[in-house]
């Protein structure tokens, strides 16, 4: 970004290719910028998806979040996060975070995440988290019904954030048909 008060927004979907990596740097170069990446990452045969970010804020009042949500629906498949957000000496006041959720619907899907957060300067607000699970069959009474409402819907959050009505429903229709074939 090159300006104050600029923002950037990526919304990413990934559903497919046997290997798929996406490098992410932005580095923020003004004060008051806001940077928003939002990913969903589904592998539902033998793939790899696989994101490494690197988010550098040099300017005060800095804003920075990061949601990455991950379904891993094969045995054989794996997803990978490496995300760093740095926050320098002079990002005074910033607000930077990172999310990652991640569902493994196979025993031997595999995620490796690293959040990594370099926080230099004082006056910060800082945090990343990260869980790992499938769903709990004993919280499903209907169990089929309900852990396929639960999964399609796992990666709405991310959906739902692209700009238009129709490019949602389309993504939403290609991640059931996906997720049926598993």
């Amino acid at each position: 970004m090159e300006e104050s008060t600029s923002a950037y927004e990526l919304v990413e979907i990934s559903t497919g290719g046997k290997l798929s990596r996406h490098n992410v740097h932005v580095q923020q170069l003004g004060p008051d910028t806001v940077t928003e990446l939002t990913t969903f990452h589904l592998c539902v045969g033998d793939q790899t998806q696989d994101l490494h970010s690197k988010i550098v804020l040099d300017h005060p009042r800095g804003y920075c979040q990061q949601l990455r949500k991950c379904i891993v629906a094969h045995s054989s498949g794996q997803a990978v996060f490496d995300g760093k957000v740095m926050v320098n000496r002079y990002a005074r006041q910033t607000d930077a975070g990172q999310l990652t959720r991640s569902l493994l619907l196979e025993p031997r899907a595999a995620v490796n995440v690293k959040p990594n957060l370099q926080i230099i300067a004082d006056d910060v607000k800082c945090s990343h988290g990260d869980a790992i699970s499938d769903l709990e069959d004993s919280q499903l009474f209907d169990l089929e019904t309900a852990r396929k409402a639960l999964v399609i819907s796992f990666g709405a959050e991310v959906v739902d954030r692209l700009p238009h009505s129709f490019l949602q429903k389309q993504v939403k229709d290609n991640v059931k048909e996906l997720l049926s074939e598993v």
